[in-house]
């Protein structure tokens, strides 16, 4: 049922299908199919020489004075349903301005004739960006209805100046992205199954304070826009014995779509079933295979719909270190850099911000603040053994409108723990449920919902816009 993909940093798009995902309401699900097109034509128009066509430009630029323009063309292919995003990619090489307005075009006009006094005039505004050096994102969705060609003009905004992008002539080409279909739904949980040999693992049906991963299995399904494991899947040791005999069994079921994140227990040497002796994660890296990536580079991303999403190691010694210069940190801010989708959501297990028994964890803290300034949204962990859903705030512990908001769910079958110490900004906690938090990712937005297992009573739910 997965459609998707690992992003290598700095890959071109294509035209692909990233997910599959499963509306919140419990309607049957459909495909969300992303497609990304590049422009079949280009070319800017300037009132410095107004009867020049430059068409054959590497470059398009927007200025107010002398008044500069650029022209877009894509060709939508078919469409696997209603369009329920549209986004315009462009490449920044140069901004002394910031602002560029993007308007649907009256008339046609071709590539290698158009000049600036023939050019055709603008119509309404379908989209307004704010420009910077890279990769920037501009929302046009109403620019798109369904298949067909759309024509687009870029044009000055405030703060005006000259802005430089690639063109379809260059290595950097702009890109239609348009979603259709229903907004995926991902599920996520931590510490979840014991290892084989507890009391309380019980042949895989649990006991009645422990072990309980075949009870928050049975709320997956693989209709799932992915399944994000957040650390500690298998106790005690992460043994792959473990992992194929207990694992297996439940949550096992949805590995074609499971990106994981170890935790501390899969690196543990001793005191379990089939541990690696070495604690290199033996275990986790043999049973995921490459969707874990490999020891020493257990981090990656990949796209689910229109959002992106970061997979992180926070036991930060097998990484090299989680600090500001890491090799994890480098390449972390380079993916943020390389991929700037309106919603972004990171995920590793240690919890900076927690009151559970632990209070939370400093190991991350350079991955919260590279992620705070580049705008993401959510932050999920593991590592206690409970519920807790945080307000948006700042690594400070200020509470912030802009700030990225964190769900601790330790809640995938391990026994729970009691909380410590309530936490600055803590809006729900809870340790008397099982169970898996439920995202749906809109193109602009997202709803959460924690979703108990048999017999819990927990039902936490909410909705927030991406910064």
């Amino acid at each position: 049922m997965r459609a998707l993909r690992r992003i290598a940093l700095f890959a071109p798009l294509g035209v692909l299908v990233l997910t599959f995902g499963a509306p919140a309401g419990g309607e049957s699900a459909r495909p969300l199919a992303t497609i990304s097109v590049r422009p079949i034509a280009d070319a800017l128009v300037t009132s410095a020489q107004p009867r020049r066509n430059f068409g054959k430009s590497p470059t398009l630029q927007v200025d107010r004075r002398p008044v500069v323009r650029s022209y877009l063309r894509f060709r939508v292919g078919s469409l696997a349903g209603k369009v329920r995003h549209a986004t315009l990619r462009l490449y920044v090489t140069r901004a002394r301005g910031r602002g560029i307005r993007v308007a649907n075009v009256r008339g046609s006009w071709s590539e290698r004739r158009v000049v600036f006094a023939g050019a055709p005039r603008l119509r309404a505004t379908v989209g307004l960006g704010r420009a910077k050096a890279g990769w920037i994102d501009i929302d046009v969705t109403r620019a798109v209805r369904g298949p067909g060609t759309v024509n687009l003009s870029l044009a000055p905004d405030a703060p005006a100046g000259s802005i430089r992008l690639g063109s379809r002539e260059s290595k950097r080409q702009p890109q239609l992205i348009v979603a259709t279909g229903n907004d995926p739904v991902i599920a996520a949980a931590g510490q979840l199954t014991c290892d084989p040999t507890s009391p309380d693992y019980n042949g895989g049906n649990g006991s009645a304070i422990d072990c309980r991963d075949k009870d928050t299995a049975a709320l997956l399904a693989n209709d799932l826009g992915a399944v994000l494991t957040l650390g500690d899947a298998q106790y005690y040791c992460g043994g792959l014995s473990a992992y194929q005999q207990a694992y297996g069994r439940a949550w096992g079921k949805f590995k074609a779509i499971t990106h994981p994140v170890p935790g501390n227990h899969d690196y543990v040497s001793s005191g379990g079933t089939d541990c690696d002796p070495t604690g290199k994660g033996a275990g986790y890296f043999g049973y995921f295979g490459a969707a874990a990536g490999i020891y020493g580079k257990s981090y990656y991303s990949y796209d689910v719909g229109t959002w992106h999403l970061i997979a992180l190691d926070s036991e930060c010694t097998p990484v090299g270190g989680c600090g500001q210069g890491s090799p994890e940190e480098t390449w972390l801010r380079a993916d943020l850099a390389a991929h700037p989708n309106k919603c972004t959501l990171a995920y590793w297990h240690y919890p900076i911000f927690s009151s559970g028994m632990e209070g939370g964890s400093p190991e991350a803290t350079t991955f919260w603040t590279d992620l705070d300034a580049a705008g993401a949204d959510v932050v999920l962990n593991g590592h206690e053994h409970d519920y807790e859903r945080f307000a948006p705030q700042h690594i400070d512990g200020k509470a912030a409108a802009n700030g990225i908001r964190e769900f601790v769910v330790g809640t995938g079958g391990r026994v729970r723990h009691p909380f410590s110490t309530v936490r600055a900004n803590s809006q729900v906690r809870d340790n008397s449920s099982w169970g898996v938090l439920k995202l749906t990712l809109h193109p602009s937005g997202y709803n959460w919902r924690f979703e108990p297992a048999a017999g819990g009573t927990l039902h936490d739910a909410g909705s927030a816009s991406c910064h």
